[in-house]
């Protein structure tokens, strides 16, 4: 399984292997996630990629999702997955 994680720059910027980023995920609703990041991978680009957009690929995360911020934030979780690829992007 592969989650497409929207991010905010400063996330972006800061996401590393082993580390973590806050974003969203976007479907028909948007839902609030929180991802431990596994290790970083090179991102080979894709034909339905925007331009004007960047991307980073990550392996093996922990993907945590929510309904609201607030429920994030409490740890109350719609959804949760271990060993997720993870392309992050603004």
């Amino acid at each position: 399984m592969i989650l497409r994680i929207k991010t905010l720059r400063e996330e972006f910027d800061s996401a590393v292997s082993g580390g973590y980023v806050y974003g969203e995920i976007i479907r028909r609703k948007s839902f609030p996630v929180y991802v431990d990041l596994g290790t970083e991978d090179i991102y080979e680009p894709s034909a339905k990629d925007d331009p004007n957009t960047e991307y980073k690929i990550f392996r093996t995360c922990s993907v945590y999702i929510a309904e609201t911020e607030e429920k994030l934030d409490r740890g109350e979780y719609v959804s949760s997955t271990k060993g997720t690829t993870v392309i992050i992007y603004c």
